[in-house]
Order: structure tokens, then C-alpha cells, then sequence
């Protein structure tokens, strides 16, 4: 576990083999407890938007190694999962069958080339089938996930006329900054003057909002249609 991560465990009071469902609820309140909008009888200062956005990355970086792994970075690596096990139960017991072949080849001389090749095409098969349902297993649909997030009453979530500190806090750094136009994949969020003034959240990398498109309040009250 490196130096970042510990950091990481140590301001939201975690161990590393806690759930990932205590990481994200942990993480919440954190951000909840340092959100400028929580603090405005002070002003704004440098190092507590440092120190949102440090914690917003390594909890980034702990999403993303969760989702590669299957665990969170530093907890106790756990047993072989069940594909694992029967892909090499198969395996061993392939290779007494493939010996039992060739025996029962040598001894009747009846049996061709052809079979012997196809035998091996099955094993290839079976093997990328076992491999590709344990990567499914181990690696969530991120955007469905995304999806559960934003819909959870309790995580923060983008509004116009935030600052830049504020969307850190909620979405993360983003990829790439484009003049006033932040890139999350393929979604952006757009300020004018260090403000939000409007956003696209497109799948399959969803910004943490309840609607793809800002809501136009004046044009929502008339007739329910989303702003420009």
C-alpha cells in the first residue's frame, strides 16, 4: 500500500480491508465536512481546496484500482475466485485425458491427425470462455454504477454557478481542460468565470447530475423540458 493511500485511510478513519461501501459512505461525509458551502461565514482559502482536491484524487485512485482488482488498494488479497479454480481443475484434468489419447492412439493407430487438433481448438475454447466470465466478474459496468451514485439522495451533485473547487469535489479532476471547458470522457462541464454554466453528461462516463443537460427552472416550471 503506498504513502497516498494510507493518507487516504487515515482522513476518513478506514482500514484498508473495509467495504467498498464504507470507502464511498466515509467519503461523503468527508466532503460534506469540507465543502466550501458548508463553511461561509469563512472565506475560501487555498489550502482547504488543496486539501478537497487531494482527497477527491486518491479516492479516485482507489475507485479505479477497486475496479481492476476487485478489492481496494492495500486490503488482503483474497482466495482464487471459483472461475479461476475451474479453469485450473480443467486443465489438470485435460492433461490425463490428452496422455489417455495419445495412449489409446499409439495402441490402435486408428485415430488422425484431425482429432488430435480439434481436441486442442476445444481446450483453447474453453479456456478463453473461463477467462472471459472471470474478467466480468472483476470488473463492474461503470457506467451502471455511475448511475446508482447519482440517483443516492446523500452524494453531492452538480449544479450551475459551482466553482471549480466544488465540481473537483464532486466529479473528480477532469481528463483534459479545453479553455473554459472541462473533458470527462464524454462528458464536459463548462464554467464562465470559474462558475458552471452548463454541462453534458453523456454515457458511458456519467457526470454526477440527474439530468444529461441543466435544467432551465423559468422553461421547467411551464412545460417540463430540459434548458439549451
Amino acid at each position: 500500500m503506498s504513502q497516498d493511500f494510507a493518507l487516504l485511510y487515515m482522513q476518513l478513519g478506514l482500514h484498508p480491508d473495509c467495504s467498498l461501501e464504507d470507502l464511498k459512505r466515509a467519503y461523503r461525509i468527508r466532503v460534506a465536512e469540507l465543502h466550501p458551502d458548508r463553511h461561509l461565514d469563512r472565506p475560501a482559502s487555498d489550502d482547504a481546496n488543496s486539501a478537497l482536491t487531494e482527497l477527491t484524487a486518491l479516492y479516485s485512485g482507489a475507485i479505479r484500482f477497486h475496479r481492476i482488482h476487485g478489492r481496494l488498494p492495500g486490503s488482503t488479497p483474497r482466495a482464487p475466485s471459483v472461475a479461476a479454480r475451474t479453469a485450473h481443475d480443467a486443465t489438470q484434468t485435460a492433461a490425463p485425458a490428452s496422455r489417455a489419447m495419445q495412449t489409446h492412439d499409439r495402441a490402435t493407430q486408428s485415430v488422425t491427425p484431425r482429432i488430435a487438433v480439434l481436441s486442442v481448438l476445444v481446450l483453447v475454447v474453453v479456456m478463453v470462455v473461463l477467462h472471459w466470465s472471470e474478467t466480468a466478474q472483476v470488473a463492474p459496468h461503470t457506467d451502471a454504477e455511475d448511475a446508482v451514485a447519482a440517483a443516492d439522495p446523500d452524494v453531492p451533485r452538480l449544479e450551475l454557478g459551482m466553482e471549480e473547487a466544488a465540481v473537483v469535489a464532486i466529479q473528480g479532476p477532469p481528463e483534459r481542460v479545453q479553455d473554459e471547458v472541462w473533458n470527462y470522457g464524454s462528458s464536459w462541464v463548462r464554467f464562465e468565470d470559474g462558475h458552471v454554466v452548463d454541462w453534458a453528461s453523456v454515457p458511458p462516463n456519467r457526470l454526477m447530475t440527474l439530468t444529461p443537460r441543466p435544467v432551465d427552472e423559468d422553461e421547467n416550471a411551464e412545460d417540463g423540458t430540459f434548458g439549451p
